[in-house]
């Protein structure tokens, strides 16, 4: 759907439910709230299923960060989640004398412990990141390994595009997730006014999210 096509199936449906009129702003503000809801919704069974991976696809990104351990996650305007993380390790033995390591993240209240066993301990061949805020309003990754990766990729979710009828955008995510931003954000707008049309629509949604 483009823009003006969710506009005007909001309208529809809340003609249907027979409920209050909302402005374009305010229609544009509840669909950008559902497509935020429908990507939180859907991250935690991102590798798991494959619809979920192809519905969140075009919010799928990668940033190499090179010669640096600590990552400021806070200045990636559009962060939402890390997905995966791999290091770039200087190694004479291999012959492009460059190994991939996967960085696996680490609980914080484990990551002392694990710091003196020697079996678990993050190296050079086994890599790990925590994250933390730095005090500073910065959200930090830091990659923790026995020395300085080369080079670190990291893929990340990030926060869709607002859609805006003012300055048509239309959303970035696939058509077939579209019906169900508009339904959610249909949801959204009759619970603010306590409609009671609300649970139909929201089984609607659940039917729609199987």
């Amino acid at each position: 759907m483009t823009i003006a096509e969710m506009h005007s199936t909001i309208d529809l449906l809340l003609d249907k439910a027979d409920a209050p009129w909302f402005n374009p702003t305010e229609k544009d503000n509840y669909l950008n709230l559902a497509q935020i809801e429908f990507v939180e919704t859907r991250y935690t069974q991102f590798e798991a299923i494959e619809k979920r991976r192809e519905e969140l696809l075009p919010l799928v990104k990668k940033v190499t960060y090179t010669g640096v351990n600590i990552i400021n996650l806070t200045s990636i305007s559009e962060f939402l989640y890390v997905l995966s993380l791999q290091a770039y390790i200087t190694d004479s033995c291999v012959p492009t004398g460059t190994r991939i390591e996967p960085i696996h993240p680490i609980q914080l209240d484990d990551f002392a412990g694990a710091e003196r066993d020697p079996w678990n301990k993050t190296t050079d061949e086994n890599i790990g990141y925590t994250q933390y805020n730095d005090g500073a309003g910065n959200n930090t990754l830091e990659v923790h390994s026995t020395n300085v990766p080369s080079s670190v990729d990291m893929f990340y979710l990030k926060r869709p595009v607002d859609v805006s009828i003012t300055v048509p955008t239309n959303s970035e995510l696939p058509v077939s997730t579209h019906e169900e931003i508009v339904n959610i954000a249909v949801r959204k707008m009759m619970m603010t006014i306590q409609d009671q049309n609300y649970q139909v629509q929201m089984n609607e949604i659940q039917q729609q999210g199987q």
